[in-house]
């Protein structure tokens, strides 16, 4: 790299743009360009001494890379991830030998990568997740009225069982009347009559359980839809 830069300084001092201002702009500029091009040309072992990744070699015919990967598995590939990048790799020849061993980057940078690693893996989720979203639900008022149509149902079993245990209060306060009516007449309540009070208590207090679990199903709706709706206020503005 450094003959290449000093050409170009004798190449500027040659044309004499040195003597004037201008001229010494120029030459500098043209310095510049000269060391961008020799530092593209230089080897990828130099890069990885600067700091920055290197570029994986070209692989010689029947080659390949084998490096260790983020779940330290053994990988062999004829193509060369990021990971294998900055792991470290090396290049074995068609008879399994290592023609060629890079050393891995510096820790922080193996740390950045995985960082990165799974941000990119992270929006990938993402956009596959919009995308079903959008399959499901064009438009955020979609959703709304998916969701008011579950809350509509389960209000509609709400309001049924109420109606049920209406009609059953007004059954079982009917038996326990006539059981009342018949012990104060000093006879034996019947034990069908008994029977038929135990049932209508336990129906009742089964359909009032039914409500409770309506009632936390509507609440689990909302929650559920809220950041489906919120989400696609975000990704259909």
């Amino acid at each position: 790299m450094r003959p290449t830069w000093r050409r170009c300084g004798r190449i500027a001092a040659s044309m004499g743009w040195h003597e004037t201002g201008h001229g010494v702009r120029v030459m500098k500029s043209l310095q510049i360009i000269c060391l961008g091009v020799a530092l593209l040309l230089a080897p990828p072992t130099l890069l990885a001494r600067s700091g920055k990744a290197a570029e994986p070699e070209a692989l010689p015919p029947g080659a390949v890379y084998r490096y260790i990967n983020a779940q330290g598995s053994l990988v062999m590939s004829h193509t060369l991830p990021q990971e294998g990048i900055h792991a470290g790799y090396e290049i074995i020849d068609g008879q399994g030998r290592v023609i060629r061993q890079v050393e891995a980057a510096p820790p922080e940078q193996q740390q950045l990568l995985r960082e990165r690693g799974q941000q990119a893996r992270e929006a990938e989720m993402q956009v596959r997740r919009d995308r079903e979203l959008l399959r499901m639900y064009a438009e955020p008022d979609d959703a709304e009225r998916a969701r008011d149509r579950q809350l509509a149902a389960l209000q509609l079993n709400i309001d049924y069982a109420r109606g049920n245990i209406s009609q059953l209060r007004s059954r079982l306060d009917a038996e326990i009347s006539n059981a009342a009516r018949t012990e104060r007449s000093g006879r034996e309540v019947p034990e069908a009559t008994t029977v038929v009070i135990e049932r209508y208590g336990r129906q009742i207090s089964d359909l009032e359980q039914e409500i409770l679990q309506h009632e936390a199903d509507m609440v689990q709706v909302r929650e559920n839809f809220a950041p489906i709706i919120e989400r696609l206020h975000q990704i259909t503005q």
